[in-house]
């Protein structure tokens, strides 16, 4: 065989090859890369949410899902001429239904560093959640602890729920308490609480919010820290790390939102327990 030849056949397997390679590499960013074309063409928003009262709210009747981060996702579907399909999800598997393309978002989420590295959220955070802690109101050891480190003693037991921000705080901060890990379902966030009710534990810790619903509801117990959060968690929609396109477009529909007040308004209407920064608009 020619020397021609054997050049030509060469170029034509290398031409071959980095065709394919091309080929699979747009395949692939097309398939997770590029939400917000999609969803442009398909009219469906899939979004991960957990239930997680008043955020995320389910009839156990009909199913039906609402609250704060349903409506704020649905205002922006409505806007984009899209419809919203949910999947439900847990907070420590949301992070990995996103990343496998089960959704293109997830409702409000922790910003925490360890999800960040898997995540991108959307910038400003839509508000603030603080931690909290139950102690019982029997228990007269802790009526005037001030300092959440108070509890990191060996003779102390401690609840949190698996994968909540409140074992995650513990993870970070405390050597020497004994810490008990309840698993919990989505229909029940706040049943690791029962170990403190049932002098089963000292105290649980968790973020504000779910301190705040479990002490309403059960008077035998003090939310410790209700009006003086120990630890401040940003809070924002989370999408995969690839979609620069479809996290630019949900930061501006949220500044819009916010902007229009329409956020402020859902605040209130589900009564959520949160921090927010305070903005003035003045005209120049």
């Amino acid at each position: 065989m020619s020397s021609a030849k054997c050049s030509l056949i060469f170029l034509c397997l290398i031409s071959g090859l980095l065709a394919f390679t091309s080929c699979g590499k747009s395949t692939q960013t097309n398939s997770q890369g590029d939400a917000l074309d999609r969803i442009r063409r398909t009219g469906q928003v899939d979004v991960c949410t957990v239930v997680y009262p008043p955020w995320t709210m389910k009839d156990a009747k009909s199913g039906a899902l609402s609250g704060y981060n349903i409506e704020v996702m649905n205002l922006i579907a409505k806007k984009m001429n899209a419809k919203v399909v949910w999947h439900e999800s847990t907070f420590g598997n949301i992070t990995s239904d996103l990343a496998s393309g089960r959704c293109d978002a997830t409702t409000s989420l922790f910003m925490l560093i360890p999800r960040a590295m898997s995540v991108a959220f959307t910038l400003p955070p839509l508000h603030y959640l603080g931690e909290s802690a139950i102690i019982r109101k029997s228990d007269s050891r802790f009526q005037k602890v001030k300092d959440i480190y108070e509890f990191d003693k060996p003779d102390i037991t401690l609840a949190v729920a698996t994968g909540e921000s409140g074992d995650v705080y513990v993870k970070e901060h405390f050597k020497r308490a004994k810490i008990k890990r309840i698993d919990v379902e989505s229909s029940d966030l706040t049943r690791f609480c029962v170990e403190v009710s049932t002098g089963r534990a000292d105290v649980a810790i968790a973020d504000a919010n779910t301190i705040h619903l479990y002490a309403k509801k059960h008077p035998e117990v003090l939310d410790l820290f209700r009006n003086n959060p120990f630890s401040l968690n940003p809070d924002g929609l989370a999408v995969r790390q690839n979609d620069v396109k479809w996290l630019h477009f949900l930061e501006t529909a949220l500044q819009f939102l916010d902007t229009q007040g329409s956020l402020e308004k859902l605040r209130k209407k589900y009564k959520v327990h949160c921090l927010v920064l305070k903005k003035q608009y003045k005209l120049q």
